[in-house]
């Protein structure tokens, strides 16, 4: 399997269907608008004998969260809101799900939100939840819910490196 950036000459985008509407919607018509605005990129999973199938895909950005949001416990570390790595969305095409895909599309996410706090810090991974299995799902790799947001998950830097290197070993 590959991860690449996603590329409208490349990838197939109109054949993606994941079951989710607004996640279709986002691959098929905003995807290519954020990345050429500079609000997101977009991250495709491809096999090496079909790089223009797309069977999952997430996008990474940057968000901003108050402290009155957070856990007290984590608030207090910080002195003011802070700038965090964002997976704005993840899907897997439908013809591929329960195969792992997600996983493997999430632990890269991590990883290049990881990389890219070397340069620019984030102190935690964001990431909203469309529905109640999907918020299981991400609680199950260590994200934890904001108190007022039940659907909007926090991993902090520190926790996702300590998982990563499980990963790893």
């Amino acid at each position: 399997m590959n991860i690449t950036q996603l590329s409208k000459k490349k990838h197939d985008r109109k054949a993606f269907d994941c079951g989710e509407e607004a996640l279709n919607n986002y691959l098929k018509t905003l995807s290519g608008q954020h990345d050429k605005k500079d609000l997101s990129r977009t991250f495709v999973l491809t096999s090496p004998h079909n790089e223009a199938e797309i069977k999952g895909f997430y996008s990474l950005a940057l968000c901003t969260v108050s402290l009155d949001d957070l856990p007290a416990e984590v608030a207090k570390k910080y002195p003011t809101e802070i700038h965090c790595a964002l997976i704005g969305r993840l899907a897997v095409n439908k013809q591929h799900q329960k195969q792992g895909f997600g996983q493997i599309l999430l632990i890269d996410a991590v990883r290049n939100a990881i990389a890219s706090s070397e340069l620019v810090p984030t102190p935690m991974i964001i990431v909203d939840a469309k529905n109640e299995e999907a918020k299981n799902y991400y609680e199950e790799f260590g994200f934890e819910c904001f108190p007022k947001q039940p659907n909007r998950l926090f991993l902090p830097r520190d926790t996702a490196i300590l998982m990563l290197k499980e990963i790893d070993s």
